[in-house]
């Protein structure tokens, strides 16, 4: 929709009345900074943005998607594992997946995110293959994750980083 200066209308809508507009079928697209490094290096806090639509299709593995848990707390995860009406999230930036939740916890597919000038597509088959590739190295992801925090934790104990 064009505003009457011509650039494309911006409106503002939280994630929950997003929410509201999806369950009706009439929301759209929403582009949101994340606020978490969970999603590391694929999304930087405060930098990137995401474009959320909502679902029209059943999630699958290697997706990426908005959901809320507990109530009132929106998180950007990719789908890890997938069972009847449950579904298991993990970060990108994360050594363990989260606890089951129902499918219905999830609100919408994340199909963009946005770097600058670049637009990188999230909701499509490449896009899948190279988020399921990444959950497979989750057991080096866990070495290195687990090595920079002990790192970390003798240059802070050595007065050398805070």
């Amino acid at each position: 929709m064009k505003g009457i200066s011509g650039m494309p209308e911006s409106r503002c809508l939280s994630v929950a009345q997003w929410h509201e507009l999806a369950r009706t079928g009439l929301a759209p697209p929403m582009r949101i900074p994340l606020d978490g490094d969970s999603m590391l290096p694929l999304i930087r806090r405060g930098i990137d943005r995401v474009t959320v639509v909502p679902l029209k299709r059943p999630v699958r593995v290697g997706d990426v998607v908005l959901f809320e848990s507990p109530p009132g707390r929106y998180v950007v995860h990719r789908v890890f594992r997938l069972r009847l009406d449950s579904v298991q999230t993990l970060g990108d930036h994360c050594a363990w997946p989260d606890a089951w939740m129902p499918q219905s916890s999830v609100l919408g597919l994340i199909v963009q995110a946005e770097r600058g000038r670049w637009r990188i597509p999230l909701d499509t088959d490449a896009a899948c293959v190279v988020g399921r590739a990444w959950m497979a190295f989750l057991p080096c992801r866990r070495v290195y994750l687990n090595m920079r925090y002990r790192v970390g934790w003798m240059l802070r104990k050595m007065g050398l980083r805070r």
